[in-house]
C-alpha cells in the first residue's frame, strides 16, 4: 500500500469479524494482528498466554483510565502504582496497539483498538454485526457451539464484549457514532462484506493522497 492505513475491526460474537478481517488483511497486503496481540501482551506483561485468554480485565479506578487512554503510561513502570495483574495486562496491551499502528499499515481485530488509536487521522474504524440466527448458525458451523446452547453462547459473548468496551472506553460498544463503518455480515455475506472494507480502504488512501 501506497498510503499507511490502520483498520480497526470490532465485532458482535458469529459474525465472522476475525475472518473478515483476516481476509481484509490478505488483499491489502498487510499485517493481521488478533491472537498475535493476545502472545505479545503476554510477553510483555509477563503473565501466561492462558491468563490473557481468559481473564476479565477490568480497571479499578479513573487513574487506571487516563493512564490507559491519556497517553502518559508510555514508558512508565508496569508494576507502579501497585497494578493489579488485570491492569497490567491491560495497559500493556494498550501500548502494544499503539506501537503496531506506529510500525505500519494493518488490520487489527478487537481489544478496544478504535478507541484506543482515536487520536490518529489515518485509522478507520470497522464494525461487524448480524441477527441472531446467523451469529448461532456460525456458532455451531464454525466454533463447534453445541446446538441447544448456541444462541445464549452469542448472547453471553456479547453482552461480555459490550461490558467490556464501554467500560475501558466509557462509550457504546456498537454505537454507529464510535465508527467509520457498520457492516451487517449476515446480509451481505463475508465475501461482500471484505469487498466493501477493502473498497473503502483503497478510496480512503486515494482521496488522502487527491
Amino acid at each position: 500500500m501506497d498510503k499507511k492505513v490502520i483498520v480497526t475491526i470490532s465485532r458482535e460474537y458469529g459474525s465472522g469479524g476475525r475472518i473478515i478481517g483476516s481476509k481484509v488483511a490478505e488483499k491489502l497486503g498487510i499485517p493481521f494482528y488478533d491472537r498475535k496481540i493476545i502472545e505479545l501482551s503476554a510477553e510483555k506483561s509477563g503473565l501466561a498466554v492462558s491468563f490473557v485468554e481468559n481473564t476479565e480485565q477490568k480497571i479499578k479506578n479513573k487513574f487506571l483510565h487516563n493512564l490507559a487512554f491519556g497517553g502518559y503510561y508510555m514508558g512508565a513502570d508496569l508494576g507502579a502504582a501497585q497494578l493489579s495483574l488485570s491492569d497490567r495486562l491491560f495497559i500493556a496491551t494498550c501500548e502494544i496497539i499503539r506501537n503496531l499502528a506506529e510500525e505500519g499499515p494493518c488490520v487489527i481485530v478487537g481489544r478496544c483498538a478504535d478507541y484506543v488509536l482515536k487520536k490518529r487521522d489515518d485509522v478507520i474504524d470497522i464494525f461487524i454485526y448480524s441477527d441472531l440466527e446467523h451469529k448461532t448458525k456460525r456458532a455451531i458451523s464454525e466454533y463447534g457451539i453445541d446446538p441447544d446452547k448456541a444462541a445464549a453462547e452469542v448472547q453471553k459473548t456479547d453482552k461480555y464484549r459490550a461490558n467490556h468496551y464501554n467500560y475501558y472506553t466509557e462509550q457504546t460498544w456498537g454505537d454507529k457514532n464510535n465508527y467509520h463503518l457498520c457492516l451487517n455480515s449476515g446480509f451481505l455475506g463475508v465475501d461482500n462484506t471484505v469487498d466493501i472494507i477493502v473498497d473503502t480502504v483503497k478510496d480512503y488512501i486515494k482521496n488522502k493522497q487527491a
